[in-house]
């Protein structure tokens, strides 16, 4: 008969035992929030609305570029919001921020 492997000894445990607590303590509701970005005009390309998702409040938000939802640059508009409706909203963040 063969020797079981790791010279004898049983299956090992968990490294960290289970805390029946953890599941308890509340969570956080994440929220996405979409804010309206400007993005600059480009040759013949007209300047075109964006959406930028929030990941921290509003109020922080002091108008700087940002990274918009399909991945272009625009400086975020916090007096307005999202969504904006006309001809010259972009149309894969119009899809994509619904």
């Amino acid at each position: 008969m063969a020797a079981p492997p790791f010279r004898g000894r049983t299956a090992a445990r968990a490294v960290t035992p289970v805390d029946p607590v953890a599941d308890v303590v509340p969570m956080m509701l994440q929220t996405t929030v979409h804010a309206p970005a400007l993005s600059r005009a480009h040759g013949s390309t007209a300047a075109l609305w964006h959406a930028v998702e929030l990941h921290r409040p509003a109020a922080e938000i002091d108008g700087a570029c940002e990274l918009t939802v399909c991945g272009s640059l625009a400086r975020v508009s916090p007096d307005d919001s999202w969504p904006r409706t006309g001809t010259d909203v972009c149309p894969a963040c119009a899809a994509l921020a619904g």
